[in-house]
């Protein structure tokens, strides 16, 4: 046992806060994991992590070790990858935050990374919520929106184009709004996490820029409710363009305002750190680099 395996072992125990998951995630056995840690310990005189039968927190010198441990993999691996010792292949499991929308978007893609990488395993984590990467043992997340942890490292991967939508039978009932603030006369789908208003911008050359207060019977926290109450004739709805792409090509919902402009969002790929990834974590971050164009389509 050496004290880099014992650094491995720790950031990795640090980032997911589960020594079974680091285990599944390297196939060593949890005992070995438990070893390493015990070997830091006993090597720096200090407990890295208070134990109790339902968690695992880092303590405050856990937490002053984590970034000298992650510059030390960082070094080695950088120094690994200039002698030409990288594994050729990818293999072991990456955990990746997204949203539920893009996330089931990226389900149907997935098969073509998997299977240039037989070796390599991909765990989403689906919520619209932003969480804890480190407490939620995540190596990669996306972000749609600004970003205020100052302690990620992202990677702006584009932006997000969305559209104001409605079933095409909502609009034979209702009819088709002309203006932004012709939603005011119509039921308005809010996408938030709880607030009590949401403002729509829209925007359009020689008008400036209005402002709608969207409002209406029914609200959700998650994309996909929206999605499908907007295809249940409920209202009117505001989400991405790659979410409802197949809806309007197969003539469900149709696109309003198209001479308006809304605010696009940008669209980032996070991680805690080392800037250095790990090859699974880089292999996974470059294909989402690769489809993420179709995010900026409009």
């Amino acid at each position: 046992m050496d004290l880099l395996s014992a650094l491995h072992s720790f950031v990795r125990v640090a980032a997911t806060g589960s020594f079974s998951a680091v285990s599944r995630e390297t196939g060593a056995s949890q005992p070995t994991i438990s070893r390493h840690i015990a070997l830091l310990e006993a090597h720096y005189g200090a407990t890295l992590f208070a134990r109790t039968t339902r968690s695992l927190m880092m303590t405050e010198d856990g937490r002053s070790l984590l970034p000298h441990a992650y510059e030390v993999l960082e070094i080695l691996e950088t120094a690994e990858t200039a002698l030409g010792r990288r594994r050729a292949s990818v293999s072991g499991l990456v955990r990746l935050g997204v949203t539920t929308a893009f996330g089931l978007y990226l389900t149907s893609r997935l098969g073509k990374l998997l299977e240039e990488h037989p070796d390599l395993s991909v765990e989403l984590v689906m919520r619209d919520g932003f969480g804890d990467l480190v407490e939620e043992g995540l190596d990669l997340a996306i972000r749609i929106g600004s970003i205020a942890e100052g302690s990620l490292i992202a990677r702006r991967l584009g932006s997000v184009h969305r559209c104001v939508i409605a079933s095409t039978d909502y609009l034979a009932r209702r009819g088709t709004p002309e203006h932004p603030r012709d939603l005011l006369n119509h039921p308005c789908i809010a996408y938030s996490y709880g607030g009590t208003r949401q403002d729509w911008q829209f925007t359009r050359k020689g008008e400036g820029e209005t402002t709608v207060a969207a409002s209406g019977p029914f609200r959700a926290n998650s994309s996909e409710a929206v999605l499908q109450a907007v295809r249940a004739g409920l209202g009117i709805g505001l989400l991405p363009a790659f979410q409802v792409e197949e809806d309007l090509a197969a003539g469900r919902l149709k696109c309003l305002l198209p001479e308006w402009t809304i605010p696009e969002l940008p669209f980032y790929a996070v991680h805690t750190g080392p800037r250095t990834l790990p090859l699974r974590t880089r292999t996974v971050l470059d294909f989402l680099i690769e489809i993420s164009d179709v995010l900026r389509q409009g």
